[in-house]
């Protein structure tokens, strides 16, 4: 049995609020590297529960206590002691135990492939901690939190852009194009980690890094096809329109597939059937065009402040964020396999 005596410590307010997103909805956002820690001291009126980041070793959950000797908790697991952690959003009973020997270099092991820059000195504690894996997200529940999370993804993703855009209205093409494209590329790299987080609950084996390496990339190039009409203006008036005319509608198609099309390279490589990935995308970003447009060009007017100009952009661009993730919700959760 457990010889810890010891009043324990309160958790401040950061592990509270650490523990409340791990609780909800949005825990997605911590990426699988932080879960609840719940266990009751000896003696104690209560248990006590903190934030712990964590390693999966197939039916495990691997805790390291960094700087042991300023840590009271992980001597209570000298001993197999009853514990629970949070699996998905709620708590589960389990049994912790301090690990030694062979079993430990092993555990050890594990949790360096999961962080590789973790240092784990001769002698740091390692528990663990047996808990079934969370559920996988299908459907109506990864719409939910598709639409939750993406939503504010790409709204963060949107305001980089409208940024540099407003910083660079009177700049030089030379200056402004290239500053774009890099605003662009955030921006579909803070999309496709918002939308890969939530991926990872449902297809585990995704590539968290290729998800936002091929979103950005995209994104890019959809600026770049975007901007073209106005980088090259002067250039484009000696076309004839026989030409000028289908070559902006093989960059319109082009700009709306392009999303789609790079996140589809790596999806298919879990889910058969997912082509229509490609159109959905498409589509979303279009009906997610329009209500910005819809909104904002009515309400900006000559003469407006800067202040009130930011606030109608900044509305519009959260209502196409809203637009663009619930179609999108919709469409991901009826993938074949994620139904």
């Amino acid at each position: 049995m457990p010889t810890t005596t010891e009043k324990p410590i309160r958790p401040g307010v950061p592990d509270r609020l650490l523990l409340r997103l791990l609780r909800s909805g949005l825990s997605p956002l911590l990426n699988g590297t932080l879960t609840g820690l719940r266990y009751r001291p000896a003696r104690a009126p209560e248990p006590i529960a903190f934030p712990v980041r964590y390693a999966r070793s197939g039916d495990r959950i691997l805790v390291v206590a960094g700087h042991p000797e300023g840590k009271r908790w992980w001597r209570h697991f000298r001993h197999a002691a009853p514990a629970e952690v949070l699996v998905g959003n709620r708590w589960v009973a389990t049994e912790g135990s301090l690990l030694t020997g062979p079993a430990r270099a092993a555990a050890a092991e594990a949790y360096r492939r999961r962080f590789p820059r973790a240092g784990l000195p001769a002698g740091t504690p390692v528990l663990a901690f047996p808990a079934p894996p969370a559920a996988l997200l299908r459907g109506t529940a990864l719409a939910r939190l598709w639409f939750s999370v993406v939503t504010v993804a790409e709204f963060l993703g949107f305001s980089i852009p409208a940024v540099t855009g407003a910083l660079t209205a009177d700049s030089p093409a030379v200056v402004s194009l290239p500053a774009l494209l890099l605003a662009g590329a955030a921006e579909g790299a803070a999309l496709g980690a918002g939308q890969a987080l939530v991926l990872r609950h449902a297809l585990p084996a995704l590539s968290f890094r290729r998800w936002v390496a091929a979103t950005a990339a995209a994104a890019s190039f959809a600026y770049l096809v975007g901007l073209a009409p106005s980088t090259w203006a002067a250039a484009l008036t000696t076309w004839p329109p026989s030409l000028l005319w289908p070559a902006a509608g093989v960059l319109g198609i082009a700009l709306l597939l392009s999303i789609g099309f790079a996140q589809w390279l790596v999806l298919r490589r879990h889910l058969g059937r997912s082509a229509r990935w490609i159109a959905t995308t498409a589509a979303a970003w279009l009906l997610g065009l329009a209500v910005f447009l819809g909104v904002t060009m009515p309400l900006w007017q000559p003469g407006q402040s800067l202040t009130t100009t930011v606030l109608i952009g900044v509305f519009g661009g959260l209502l196409m964020a809203a637009t663009t993730s619930s179609v999108t919700g919709l469409a991901v959760a009826h993938l074949p396999g994620l139904r």
